[in-house]
């Protein structure tokens, strides 16, 4: 709890490196939580309980791209790969407004690919000290 806990403190802070055990407890905890609310606003059909899921959704926007963004520089790459995902889905849906088969399907596997290679990015082990800071202390 206490990864989820710091990612607040962090809040907006781009810059630095986090590790992996901070990055996947940030996002099991709120994996756990969403899956939580979304169950609960499903079986009592209740209004609050989706409000709150879409509160807190808006509410990790930013500490979930920043860790992300920490996640990537301790790996020793840039933040801005976690964008290039969101781009190829940019794609998919002009595909979708053109009514482009092959848009739509080149788009989808540039996505997939893309978030593929986020993946082990995120999973890579801390390096040395690197541009990005020294290496975070566990």
């Amino acid at each position: 709890m206490q990864h989820f806990i710091n990612a607040f403190k962090l809040y907006g802070v781009f810059s630095g490196r986090s590790t992996r055990t901070e990055y996947w407890m940030f996002t099991l905890i709120y994996l756990l939580a969403y899956l939580a609310l979304t169950s609960i606003a499903f079986v009592l059909e209740s209004e609050m309980f989706q409000i709150t899921l879409s509160i807190l959704t808006l509410g990790v926007v930013i500490p979930s791209l920043s860790i992300t963004a920490r996640r990537l520089h301790d790996a020793g790459r840039s933040g801005w790969w976690q964008v290039l995902p969101y781009v190829g889905l940019l794609f998919v849906v002009i595909g979708a407004l053109q009514q482009s088969q092959f848009l739509m399907i080149a788009a989808a596997i540039f996505t997939l690919s893309l978030s593929i290679i986020l993946f082990f990015f995120l999973v890579q082990p801390s390096q040395d000290d690197n541009q990005y800071g020294a290496a975070p202390k566990l």
